[in-house]
C-alpha cells in the first residue's frame, strides 16, 4: 500500500494538554493538525462549536457583501428580498448547524447577523418629529418579517436530526449517543453537550425527550411546526 504523505494528516481529540508532534510509521511522516476542514464542516481538536461557527458567519458575510446591490435595489420587492436571505444566505450561515451546541454568545451572534440583513431590508424609518431617519427597533423588525427567525430554524434542524438519530436504534449514530463512557471525565465543568441543547429546547414548551415520538415522521414533523410558531419571539427575549 501507498500512502501519500502530503494528503494524509491526524488529528488527536482530548481536553489534556498534549504535545504537537509529527507521527512517524516507518519511512513516512504524518503531521498533526489541531483542525481541518472536512465536508465543508470545521472539525479541531477540542471539538469546538464556536470556530465552526465564526467560520459560517463569515462565509455568509461574504455572500451578503456580493449580493449587497440586490438587496440596496428598489426594482425588488421586499418579499424578494426575504426570499433571497431564506433560500440563499441562511443555508449557508446555517449549513451543519444540527449538530451545533450553542451558548447564549453564538445565539447573540446568529440574531444580529439576521438583524443586519432585515435592517437593510426593510429600510429605516423616517421619525415623524424631527424628519430624521432612524434604525428599527428589534421588535419592528420581528413583527415585520413574521417568520421564526434564525434561532427558531437552528431549533427545528437540531430537532429534526435528533429525531433520525433516534430512529437510528441499530446504528452506530445511536450508540455514539445513547451508550455511556466508562472512563472518568476530567476535571472541570463539564462542557455543554449537544443532547443538553436538545433537552433544553424541548423543556421550554413543557416537553420532556420521549425518544418513541420520533418513530412517527408525522407526528414529530407537526411538533416542529408549532414549535417554530411558538419559538418566534424569543429572541425578543434578552434573559434566554
Amino acid at each position: 500500500m501507498i500512502i501519500n504523505e502530503d494528503k494524509t494528516k491526524y488529528m488527536i481529540m482530548t481536553r489534556r494538554l498534549i504535545n504537537k508532534q509529527n507521527l512517524n510509521i516507518g519511512q513516512y511522516t504524518f503531521e498533526q493538525l489541531d483542525n481541518f476542514i472536512y465536508l465543508g464542516v470545521n472539525i479541531n481538536a477540542n471539538n469546538n462549536m464556536q470556530n465552526e461557527i465564526n467560520l459560517r458567519l463569515a462565509a455568509a458575510n461574504r455572500s451578503y457583501f456580493a449580493m449587497n446591490k440586490m438587496f440596496k435595489s428598489r426594482l425588488l420587492s421586499k418579499e424578494s428580498k426575504v426570499k433571497l436571505y431564506t433560500t440563499y444566505l441562511r443555508p449557508v450561515i446555517m449549513y451543519g448547524c444540527e449538530k451545533w451546541s450553542t451558548i447564549k454568545g453564538d445565539k447573540g451572534k446568529l440574531l444580529r447577523f439576521e438583524r443586519k440583513i432585515l435592517r437593510r431590508i426593510y429600510d429605516p424609518i423616517r421619525n415623524p418629529d424631527n424628519g430624521e431617519y432612524e434604525h428599527r427597533k428589534n421588535t419592528d423588525i420581528e413583527k415585520l418579517f413574521n417568520k421564526p427567525n434564525i434561532q427558531s430554524f437552528l431549533i427545528s434542524k437540531r430537532l429534526e436530526w435528533a429525531a433520525h438519530v433516534w430512529r437510528a436504534k441499530q446504528d452506530l449514530i445511536n450508540k455514539v449517543l445513547t451508550n455511556n463512557p466508562s472512563e472518568k471525565r476530567p476535571r472541570g465543568r463539564p462542557r455543554q453537550r449537544w443532547m443538553d441543547r436538545i433537552k433544553n429546547d424541548l423543556n421550554r414548551t413543557a416537553r420532556t425527550v420521549v425518544m418513541e415520538e420520533a418513530d412517527n415522521r408525522n407526528h414529530w414533523r407537526s411538533m416542529l411546526y408549532r414549535l417554530m410558531e411558538s419559538f418566534k419571539n424569543f429572541a425578543q427575549n434578552a434573559n434566554e
